[in-house]
């Protein structure tokens, strides 16, 4: 089980900064992908300040978590809250909005996927103490 709770660090972390570096590389070409369009340079900057860089600090603070086993659990919570959080209100706004996708369908279930793995690494990590 160790192994699949540092995968599951590890690859969180690196779904967050990969996703942080896409959206400071290219913002608007990004978002496109998810059917949303931007225009103008303000609005690439803000795309980049605040997805790149809350992506980019996430994805680090996992992996830090995730190169030190003693940092195991704190990595799993942050990756449980931000999944978890980020799922749950994406199929949220699915609902309230009546939108739908391919994209918003894969999103939601990496999300939610991500968070349920944290949460059996949590309840592992709690049984082997």
């Amino acid at each position: 089980m160790r192994i699949v709770v540092a995968s599951v660090l590890w690859l969180s972390g690196l779904c967050f900064l990969g996703f942080g570096l896409a959206f400071l590389w290219a913002p608007r070409e990004t978002l496109a992908l998810a059917g949303v369009a931007t225009e103008g340079a303000i609005a690439a900057t803000e795309l980049r300040a605040f997805y790149g860089g809350v992506e980019i600090a996430l994805g680090a603070l996992i992996l830090a978590c995730a190169s030190r086993r003693e940092r195991w659990r704190d990595g799993l919570w942050l990756t449980l809250g931000c999944y978890g959080a980020i799922g749950t209100t994406r199929i949220a706004g699915m609902f309230i909005d009546g939108s739908d996708s391919p994209f918003l369908r894969f999103a939601a279930c990496t999300e939610i996927g991500f968070a349920l793995l944290a949460i059996a690494g949590l309840r592992w990590l709690t049984a082997a103490r």
